[in-house]
């Protein structure tokens, strides 16, 4: 394993786990809904699919590999995702929308948090990227997938725990304009700098 692609790897882990997502969202608002207890196996689920989702996009990549028209789309897709993704955080900041909360959601088992992966356009662009990224680093092929899929979907695990316990704090500032606007602006401008670092790697 090089350094450098795990120093790129944890750099897009932690973004991706902190800007806001189907994932983070849905466990602050399960657990403040419905408890804490609720979301061990949404947080199971979740899991699961997240690992799926590696799986798959892993070998998608590992496949293409020798393609490298089509590994280039699949590597600046994603950059140019990340890119796009940023500006879109920032904007949802300054919109107003992102204080709106729901005020109701269906309880939601493991069932659903593995078939929520596979309807996450940010999660399989962000794990494309991931893949496309740093794979090679990894050594390739499976051994190269299932490290990289540890570290993440440990990652995501820790990320899901944090959002169910601090979820409800965060929830409540978010009800405040000021404080939106300074965290997604800050956000969505890390994820642009990431994406343009990236592009130039």
């Amino acid at each position: 394993m090089e350094l450098e692609a795990l120093g790129w790897l944890l750099s897009l882990l932690f973004i991706g786990l902190v800007t806001p997502g189907p994932n983070n969202i849905t466990c602050t608002i399960h657990s403040a809904l419905h408890g804490r207890k609720s979301n061990i196996p949404l947080i199971g689920g979740m899991a699961i699919g997240f690992f799926i989702v590696h799986i798959i996009c892993g070998f998608t990549v590992e496949y293409f590999s020798e393609q490298s028209t089509f590994s280039k789309i699949l590597n600046y897709g994603g950059l140019l995702f990340i890119i796009i993704l940023g500006l879109g955080v920032i904007a949802l900041g300054w919109s107003g929308k992102a204080n709106k909360m729901p005020e109701s959601l269906p309880q939601i088992g493991m069932k659903g948090g593995i078939l929520m992966q596979f309807v996450n356009g940010k999660e399989w662009f962000m794990v494309f990227t991931v893949m496309a990224t740093v794979l090679d680093g990894f050594g390739g092929g499976l051994i190269g997938i299932l490290s990289i899929a540890s570290i993440t979907v440990t990652g995501g695990l820790s990320a899901m725990i944090g959002w169910t316990f601090f979820g409800s704090s965060i929830q409540h500032k978010l009800t405040n304009p000021s404080f939106t606007k300074v965290v997604f602006t800050t956000l969505g401008g890390l994820l642009i700098i990431l994406g343009l670092i990236l592009s130039l790697k």
